[in-house]
């Protein structure tokens, strides 16, 4: 049974005394905080004094960005180590009653525990910044400002981690549990959201998988990943003083926060608390129903993906209750240092039980209207479409993702949508099944394509949708009405085909065809393929742009007769030389780019052009795959 708090009324602020001790009982950290740094930085600089590198200005200046890449790693490393270190005597019973008998208020104990910390890694950092612009001084490739961010990243990261490291040191009293709170913590937003993210997936159709994973709230609260973007970012391999101002702005007002938050818990916490995995009232709960929560979401998912995949979403929902209610006990047990744990926890884990047998439930019975949503097309500013697999197999289905902002256009993807909705059951059935037939003739009469739809609203924001087995049938395809044949229809208007084939936008001009050849055509004796020169390679481009505007080529989500018997087996691939104005900033840049189009008997001027250079004896005819 917990006993009172220590006394807090007792005068003194700072310790000089412990903060000697600290540093003279923790010395090896800084010696070890010190040498990495030491190699990271001073020595690479040091090395470049040979005399033999011409640029020793731009050198060093790499050197001091590539050093600068490691403050998030080291940081987070040493923060750990010296947190554990200076508040190890929060974890023992005869530790913590001995130094909070000294003449000195818990607020002044953390206060030199702190600036202790503060010492390990500034001083340090401060001497390593002497060496480098003392070296720099002498070899005249001084770098101040470079150094000075240098010594600033360092330090206010390494600080940011010792104070988050400090006040999860406050919400527990066994020493083991330290580093397993500072890891989980750091990576638990986003963890939380790619458990999230995979459940949805299952539990929705159309659910774009990294929604949440990917979002910006996930990344700002996973500080290892969101200071590694910040820090790695920059201009020409040199600090970039914006994201270097946020790494910093981020570090000290987070910091500041930890620090407040481990202040108030430590002026409340119970000393008596200290073997406990958690030593906060309020926070047991807490942690005994996340530990469950997390427990459920994870090892549900891995033994549904590893051995029940093919037996449905609310198999998942099962096993992932299940895994929830064994870790919740698994929580109380650590609470509780103690096996028995049924008798008194039951109710708690049954409701946890319960809890997310209605979220994960009420996610598959698509309570939100996710899976029917579709949006207002006078709210679309544009639509990106990709991942649909259509024949024949050139460049057309190889670059499939564009980008549509006609409003017509727009509002033929959103009907094609709106159908793809009402049939959300076959869609699910075609993942799990994957059908596929063909007749006797070896012709497709139903196969599956995927289709993802990314919508640019009005507002700014972006929502998405991802259906990896789209099932498309011969008969669906008669039907104009069906998503089958509106998908199909898409594929095949001229402007779309442009964008597919092409792969660029409207900015692009100055397109010149600079050689071409036959692919996958009549080879020569020795073995060798047909190669155009300038003028027929010219000659046949024109006559494909002209079937292209003209509607002439076509594209097939199935391998039916009409495909089969359209398609020739033989490719012209042409090389352009392109220009293009950069829309931000004016300027002109030349690109080269290789386009290849399956050639078509529907193509009736490529084929003309073709007999008129007598090269068609080049195309190889298919009847069927």
């Amino acid at each position: 049974m917990p006993f009172g708090m220590s006394s807090s009324e007792k005068k003194g602020w700072f310790s000089p005394a412990l903060f000697q001790k600290n540093l003279a009982r923790f010395w090896p950290l800084v010696a070890g905080y010190s040498v990495v740094q030491f190699f990271s930085m001073p020595l690479e600089i040091l090395l470049e004094w040979d005399g033999r590198n011409a640029d020793l200005y731009r050198a060093i200046g790499g050197d001091l960005v590539r050093s600068a890449y490691l403050a998030v790693p080291v940081g987070a490393m040493f923060g750990l180590m010296v947190a554990m270190a200076l508040f190890s005597y929060l974890m023992n019973n005869r530790s913590a009653g001995m130094l909070h008998a000294l003449p000195i208020r818990r607020e002044g104990l953390f206060l030199t525990n702190w600036v202790s910390g503060l010492s390990f890694f500034a001083l340090p950092n401060a001497v390593m910044m002497f060496i480098a612009l003392l070296a720099q001084a002498m070899m005249g490739a001084f770098h101040l400002a470079l150094t000075l961010r240098w010594f600033a990243l360092h330090t206010v990261i390494a600080m940011f981690f010792f104070c988050f490291a400090v006040c999860c040191a406050m919400f527990t009293g066994h020493i083991l549990a330290l580093p397993v709170f500072y890891g989980v913590l750091n990576g638990l937003v986003a963890g939380l959201c790619f458990l999230v993210d995979n459940a949805m997936r299952v539990l929705l159709v159309g659910y774009a998988g990294s929604t949440l994973v990917g979002s910006a709230l996930s990344r700002w609260c996973t500080p290892i990943w969101h200071l590694l973007l910040q820090v790695e970012r920059g201009d020409g391999g040199w600090f970039d003083t914006a994201s270097t101002a946020i790494a910093l702005g981020y570090s000290v007002v987070l910091g500041a926060a930890f620090t407040l938050i481990a202040v108030v818990v430590y002026q409340h916490r119970q000393l008596e608390r200290a073997g406990d995995v958690v030593t906060v009232g309020w926070v047991r709960p807490i942690f005994q129903y996340g530990v469950g929560a997390c427990s459920g979401l994870a090892f549900g998912t891995v033994i549904y993906e590893n051995f029940f995949g093919s037996f449905g979403p609310w198999v998942f929902v099962a096993l992932v209750v299940a895994c929830a209610i064994v870790g919740g006990f698994v929580g109380r047990m650590l609470l509780k240092k103690s096996l028995r744990v049924f008798a008194e926890g039951w109710k708690g884990c049954a409701g946890l039980g319960l809890a997310m047998l209605f979220l994960l439930g009420g996610a598959r019975a698509d309570l939100f209207g996710y899976q029917k949503w579709v949006p207002d097309p006078a709210k679309v500013q544009w639509i990106s479409v990709g991942a649909v697999s259509s024949a024949p197999y050139d460049d057309g289905n190889n670059s499939f993702d564009i980008s549509i902002a006609d409003p017509e256009r727009v509002e033929e993807i959103i009907a094609l949508h709106r159908e793809v909705t009402e049939h959300l059951d076959e869609l699910e059935r075609a993942e799990q099944t994957h059908s596929y037939r063909m007749t006797e003739e070896g012709y497709e009469v139903e196969s599956t394509t995927g289709l993802r739809l990314d919508y640019q609203m009005e507002d700014g924001s972006w929502v998405s949708r991802w259906y990896s087995s789209v099932p498309i049938t011969a008969q669906a395809l008669q039907q104009p009405e069906s998503y089958a044949a509106r998908l199909q229809t898409l594929l095949n208007h001229p402007d779309v085909q442009w964008k597919v084939y092409m792969g660029w936008e409207e900015d692009w001009s100055d397109i010149e065809v600079v050689s071409g050849w036959f692919e996958n055509g009549q080879t020569r004796e020795d073995g060798s393929g047909f190669n155009l020169t300038y003028s027929q390679a010219r000659l046949l481009w024109k006559a494909v742009e002209e079937d292209l505007d003209a509607g002439r080529f076509h594209r097939y989500l199935l391998h039916d007769k009409e495909r089969m018997e359209n398609c020739y087996y033989t490719d012209l691939v042409f090389h352009f030389s392109l220009g293009w104005n950069d829309p931000d900033t004016g300027e002109r840049h030349n690109a080269n780019r290789v386009v290849s189009i399956t050639v078509q008997e529907s193509a009736t001027a490529t084929l003309q052009t073709l007999e008129k250079l007598g090269l068609e004896d080049q195309l190889v005819k298919r009847e069927k795959d």
